[in-house]
């Protein structure tokens, strides 16, 4: 009776095409990343009055665009290995955790050594940046976790962190083309803290969402 049950459910399975996964993850990568790109003239140009290109060509408009697309990177690398029940790789989520106190001892040094400690730090957009930076990464992450969501992750937490780390650091990326701020230390500080708060929206919502 048991064989004939086994028999019968397993009759019509079909072997999973060869990277499955993968493909639909740069298929919600590539969704994701049009609509974050598309908010930012919809929210910061429009709604926030932030025009364009605010701090373009510089060398912090580019070690914004590294630093962001260093930590989203590291995501994008977590993410795989995390959506499947018999891997749990964490080490691009160290190593991300590390590059952000990196940035911040950096950051922290020239701070230290300013006279415009205060402004330094603030800037004119502290108040607004780490917010603006979820609002930008928010529709990447909200296609990565629906796509997530036929995934079998190990740690449902874990994998929407990394989803969140993804988003957030793409969706900085995003946020850079209109920021103006040119402060080692504000990026250290605004960005990651940007960054991190979408990593962890992404461990809330993937610990609900991402059951199995």
């Amino acid at each position: 009776m048991t064989n004939e049950l086994i028999d019968r459910l397993s009759a019509e399975l079909e072997p999973t095409p060869e990277r499955a996964l993968e493909k639909r993850l740069w298929l919600a990568l590539s969704i994701g990343l049009v609509g974050t790109i598309l908010i930012g003239p919809l929210v910061l140009d429009v709604l926030v009055g932030r025009p364009f290109g605010g701090a373009w060509g510089n060398s912090m408009f580019w070690g914004k665009l590294a630093y962001t697309i260093g930590l989203g990177t590291l995501g994008l690398i977590a993410v795989p290995a995390l959506s499947r029940p018999d891997q749990y790789r964490i080490w691009p989520l160290l190593l991300a955790g590390a590059l952000a106190v990196l940035a911040l001892i950096v950051g922290t040094l020239g701070w230290m050594r300013s006279d415009w400690a205060m402004s330094v730090l603030m800037g004119g957009t502290a108040l607004v940046c780490p917010w603006l930076i979820i609002v930008t990464a928010a529709p990447l992450l909200a296609v990565l976790l629906g796509m997530m969501r036929r995934f079998a992750p190990a740690s449902p937490t874990m994998a929407g962190l990394a989803a969140g780390l993804l988003a957030g650091g793409f969706g900085a990326a995003a946020y850079a083309f209109y920021c103006g701020e040119t402060s080692m230390m504000f990026m250290a500080t605004w960005y990651s803290l940007g960054i991190a708060l979408t990593a962890l929206l992404g461990a809330i919502i993937g610990r609900y969402l991402l059951r199995w």
